[in-house]
């Protein structure tokens, strides 16, 4: 007995999104890059530029 249902019998969906952000990089693609090249992207803010 096969349990997978035909295609035009599924009636559920899936829908994801990622959303991250990259420090030092406009996008995934640049963070990839500057992690291959060792660029630093970390940076210490002072106490008075954290804003919460």
């Amino acid at each position: 007995m096969d349990n997978w249902k035909t295609h035009d019998e599924m009636d559920a969906i899936a829908i994801f999104s990622v959303a991250s952000r990259f420090p030092g990089s406009k996008n995934v693609n640049e963070f990839w890059q500057n992690l291959r090249d060792g660029v630093e992207s970390i940076s210490l803010s002072e106490q008075e530029e954290i804003k919460l």
